[in-house]
């Protein structure tokens, strides 16, 4: 018997402007999405806009990708079908001065 349930997919950095971009287009093409952010690059008021761009409430989850725990919480919480990675620290000058913290983040 064929399932009801709209593919969801995971977007980490959802909330950037890749990623919102990106899950307006996801929800017009009939996907379920959560957004998984960390807001370091992004602004939380962006969300709000969001909504009201998609014309409903979204599923979002404020995480550090480095949160093992978290992550695993997440992972139990929803069966996701596909995972969109666009969470990054993206500053070239910071890069350089602390190199270690953009290797561990940046998977």
């Amino acid at each position: 018997m064929p399932s009801d349930r709209k593919p969801l997919v995971l977007t980490t950095g959802g909330a950037g402007f890749v990623g919102s971009h990106t899950i307006v287009e996801l929800l017009n093409a009939g996907y379920d999405t959560v957004i998984l952010d960390n807001f370091c690059n992004a602004s939380r008021g962006c969300i709000p806009n969001l909504e009201k761009v998609c014309g409903q409430k979204l599923k979002v989850r404020d995480i550090n990708l480095l949160d093992k725990d978290a992550l695993t919480a997440l992972f139990k919480e929803f069966k996701f079908d596909y995972v969109i990675h666009f969470a990054a620290l993206k500053a070239v000058g910071e890069s350089v001065a602390i190199p270690l913290s953009y290797y561990q983040n940046n998977v």
